[in-house]
């Protein structure tokens, strides 16, 4: 019988070694946003993908405050909006990436109280809808479809 991994593979699924936090369960890897690499939790729950505002300048953002408020675990806010931005996670890549660059204090210093490092961002549906993702908890890993 062919393996599930083996099976998307196949089907030109590239693999990305993830991390389940064990304290959290959340699910975090490593990727770079315009030739940034940072630590990014993989948010199945949160609709888009979003970055620390003060990393902007280091991401090379070009941001525009957006015209609406977002609900966030902490509130709503008003963040700001970046275009055509090229994310990386291994071997895969998307080069018109859209995100929303926010204060992200209150996730860090939740993380923090976990005695967990600090994330310079999110990964949400948007990401996962774009990589045609599959997640493997039991191995660890990600498939995206280039």
């Amino acid at each position: 019988m062919t393996s599930f991994k083996k099976l998307l593979i196949a089907n030109g699924y590239i693999a990305h070694n993830i991390r389940i936090a064990p304290k959290s369960g959340h699910i975090i890897t490593k990727a770079s946003i315009n030739g940034y690499e940072g630590r990014f939790i993989i948010d199945t729950g949160a609709s888009a993908s979003c970055v620390n505002q003060d990393l902007d300048e280091a991401l090379q953002l070009q941001t525009h405050l957006m015209d609406k408020e977002i609900g966030t675990a902490s509130g709503s806010l008003m963040p700001r909006i970046a275009h055509n931005n090229t994310l990386v996670l291994g071997d895969w890549s998307h080069e018109d990436m859209t995100l929303l660059s926010m204060d992200m204090s209150f996730i860090n210093n939740a993380l923090a109280v976990e005695r967990m490092r600090a994330i310079q961002g999110l990964l949400g549906a948007d990401f996962l809808i774009a990589a045609k993702a599959i997640i493997d908890y039991h191995r660890k890993l990600i498939y995206m479809k280039p």
